[in-house]
């Protein structure tokens, strides 16, 4: 979670009275694109969301799995997992497409600095033991991810996947 992640929330709230913010992948951990458990990515969002003052009282956290077979359908699966919702923000094309299929009004969200703020990018300096990342995050992230070790945890991830040689 990064500064992007913070704008994107503070940005649906602008627009809507509560917020259901979904972790997707939810079943998906130790890997390259998601590293953290699903458990671990609602604690690293609710401790940012707390120290950066949103009011949690409006905020909802649901896991989303993604779908196993092509005869799911996920934006189905989507709101069988959260609260009503009248609208969903995304900039995910996937995304915006299953959540229109089953009548969802989707709007996309305007980037905050998406040439600093990417968690691929993130991870990558994390991979590299480029301590840079640690200013792309708010201080409550870093200071959990720091507390998971994540960096090792990466380093770890990315061998076991034949993706970097050495650690």
């Amino acid at each position: 979670m990064h500064y992007g992640h913070l704008h994107a929330f503070k940005y649906a709230l602008s627009r809507s009275d509560e917020l259901v913010i979904a972790i997707g992948s939810s079943q998906y951990c130790c890997e390259p694109r998601n590293p953290l458990s699903c458990d671990e990515r609602m604690e690293m969002i609710v401790r940012a969301l707390r120290r950066e003052g949103f009011n949690l009282k409006r905020i909802y956290l649901s896991s989303v799995p993604d779908t196993e077979s092509p005869d799911e359908v996920w934006g189905e699966l989507v709101l069988d997992r959260v609260p009503r919702v009248d609208i969903a923000f995304s900039n995910d094309p996937e995304t915006v497409r299953d959540l229109r299929a089953v009548g969802l009004k989707v709007e996309g969200i305007p980037f905050h600095r998406r040439d600093l703020y990417e968690a691929t990018k993130i991870r990558e300096l994390m991979l590299r033991g480029d301590e840079h990342w640690k200013l792309l995050v708010p201080p409550s992230v870093r200071d959990f991810l720091m507390e998971i070790d994540m960096e090792s945890r990466i380093k770890k991830i990315y061998y076991k996947q034949g993706k970097i040689n050495r650690l």
